[in-house]
């Protein structure tokens, strides 16, 4: 599967993207931690400690225009992506 990351991801990573070795549908918690592991500089600044959420303001959009529901598999024809949604004046 691959994954797009912007901003403090892809900084944090040092890559555009990653590749993870997922196949099948798979859920929040099963992304994030195979997302850990092929990427570890990005716990714990954009992945939780516990590698089971994304610290605030990132987040994983799928198709680039919604986040995945509680629950919800998805795979790599979801085309995920990790942004940095900053916000202010």
């Amino acid at each position: 599967m691959t994954v797009e990351l912007f901003g403090m991801a892809r900084t944090v990573a040092g890559v555009p993207q990653v590749e993870l070795a997922l196949d099948g549908p798979v859920d929040l918690g099963q992304f994030l931690r195979a997302l850990a592991e092929a990427v570890p500089a990005l716990v714990p600044d954009v992945i939780a400690p516990g590698r089971d959420a994304l610290v605030e303001p990132n987040l994983l959009l799928l198709d680039g225009r919604r986040a995945p529901q509680p629950g919800e598999s998805f795979d790599a024809s979801d085309r995920p992506c990790v942004l940095f949604l900053a916000s202010g004046g």
